[in-house]
C-alpha cells in the first residue's frame, strides 16, 4: 500500500477515534442524542429527556429555562453538549437565532471532539443563511438590527471548521453569493476568487468563474476609468471557455464579453470626443478610425463617422 494513504488512514482513524460518542444509555439519532431506554425519574439525564419531549412539544420557553438551570448544576456531565443543543434548538423554535448562535458556539468551541459537533455546524450555517435572507435582530421589541456581518463571520468559522467538506463548500458559495447579490463587487470578486483556491473541484466552481468574471466587470466605473475590470473580467472568460467549451454559451460567456466589447468601442469614442474638445482633431480623427475599423458593428462607429464628417471631415478619408 502507497505509503502517504497508509498515513493518511490512519490519521483519519485516530481523528474518529477521538469523536466522543454518546454517553451509555444514549445514541445519535437525527442529530440529536436520545435515550435508548427512558432514564430514571429525578436525574439529570432524565431532565434531559424530558427537555427533548418539550422541544417536540413545543414548549420552547420551558426548555430554554430548564436547560440554563440544568447547565449551571451539571457543568461536567457528559450530556452538556446535547443540552446545549437543545436549548439553542429552543431559541431557534422561539424565532431567536441570533442567541441560539451562543449555544452552537458554546458547545463547538468546548466540545470539538464531540459526536454533535457537525450537527451543530449544520445549525448555525442555516441560521446564517436566514441572516443573510434579511433576519434581524430584536432592539427595543422590534427586529431591526441586521446581522450580515455576523452571519459572514459564521461562515467563515464553518469553512475552518469543516474544511474540505460539502457543507464548508456551501458555506463559502453562499458567502461569495451574498456579496454578489448585495452589489458589494469588490468583495464579491475576491470571495469567489478563494473560493475557487480552497474549492477547485467544487460543483460550484462553473458559478463561481462566471459570476466572478461578471463581479469583475460590474466594479468598472465607466468608461473614463481604469480599464483594469474590463481586462481582468476578459481574461476570466477565456478561462471559462477553455475549461467548459460546451458550457460556455449557457453560462452568458458570450454576452458578457459583447458588454465588454461594446463598453471598449465606447472608450475609444468617448477618448476621441475629449481629443475634439481639447482642440486637437488630428488625435480625435484618429480615434474615431479606430472606433470605425475595430468595432463596426456597433453604435459607437456609426456615432464616430457621423462625428468625424460633422467635425474634422479633412481627416475624414486619411
Amino acid at each position: 500500500m502507497n505509503m502517504k494513504l497508509l498515513a493518511s488512514l490512519c490519521i483519519l482513524g485516530a481523528v474518529s477515534l477521538a469523536v466522543h460518542a454518546a454517553p451509555p444509555g444514549w445514541e445519535l439519532r437525527n442529530g440529536n442524542w436520545v435515550p435508548v431506554v427512558q432514564p430514571g425519574t429525578d436525574t439529570p439525564d432524565a431532565q434531559v429527556a424530558l427537555m427533548q419531549a418539550d422541544l417536540t412539544a413545543g414548549k420552547n420557553d420551558e426548555v430554554v429555562s430548564a436547560a440554563k438551570d440544568w447547565v449551571k448544576v451539571n457543568k461536567l456531565h457528559p450530556l452538556m453538549p446535547q443540552v446545549l443543543l437543545l436549548q439553542g434548538d429552543a431559541e431557534v423554535a422561539r424565532g431567536n437565532r441570533y442567541r441560539a448562535l451562543y449555544s452552537y458556539e458554546d458547545l463547538l468551541n468546548n466540545y470539538p471532539n464531540t459526536e454533535l459537533y457537525l450537527p451543530a455546524v449544520e445549525r448555525e450555517f442555516f441560521c446564517a443563511a436566514s441572516f443573510l435572507k434579511g433576519y434581524k435582530r430584536k432592539f427595543l421589541g422590534m427586529r431591526i438590527i441586521g446581522v450580515s456581518d455576523d452571519a459572514l463571520g459564521v461562515l467563515d468559522r464553518i469553512q475552518d471548521r469543516v474544511r474540505g467538506s460539502p457543507l464548508a463548500e456551501r458555506a463559502g458559495i453562499l458567502a461569495a453569493d451574498y456579496y454578489y447579490e448585495d452589489g458589494q463587487f469588490p468583495e464579491a470578486v475576491q470571495a469567489y476568487a478563494d473560493f475557487i483556491k480552497r474549492y477547485p473541484y467544487s460543483q460550484f466552481v462553473r458559478k463561481a468563474e462566471i459570476r466572478r468574471a461578471e463581479a469583475s466587470l460590474a466594479t468598472f466605473r465607466g468608461v473614463l476609468y481604469d480599464f483594469t475590470p474590463l481586462i481582468n473580467a476578459r481574461e476570466r472568460l477565456g478561462a471559462i471557455s477553455k475549461a467548459y467549451p460546451q458550457a460556455a454559451e449557457g453560462l452568458q460567456v458570450r454576452a458578457i464579453e459583447d458588454r465588454i466589447y461594446q463598453l471598449e468601442g465606447r472608450k475609444e469614442l468617448e477618448i476621441a470626443r475629449y481629443y475634439y474638445r481639447a482642440g486637437k482633431l488630428y488625435a480625435a480623427a484618429y480615434y474615431y478610425r479606430r472606433v470605425i475599423k475595430n468595432w463596426p458593428d456597433t453604435v459607437y462607429a456609426r456615432q464616430a463617422k457621423e462625428e468625424m464628417i460633422k467635425r474634422a471631415p479633412e481627416y475624414a478619408e486619411k
